[in-house]
């Protein structure tokens, strides 16, 4: 039942990752017209949605009871 949960958890947070990417990657002064490829750039669009997925899957198999 964890594994499910955990696969569920990452499968949901994919979008709200790529989101909150997209969003620090303006706030930190990305271009959003035809943008140059630069290596700060792996933070917000890389680092940060990896990192994002990876903890929810985690949470997903952290051991919680059930409801009875």
């Amino acid at each position: 039942m964890q594994k499910m949960r955990a696969v569920v958890f990452g499968a949901v947070s994919i979008f709200p990752a790529l989101f909150i990417g997209m969003m620090v990657y303006v706030l930190l002064g990305g271009e959003t017209e035809f943008p140059e490829w630069e290596v700060w750039m792996y933070g917000p669009c890389y680092l940060l949605p990896s990192l994002i997925v990876v903890g929810s899957f985690l949470i997903g198999l952290s051991e919680q009871e059930d409801a009875r």
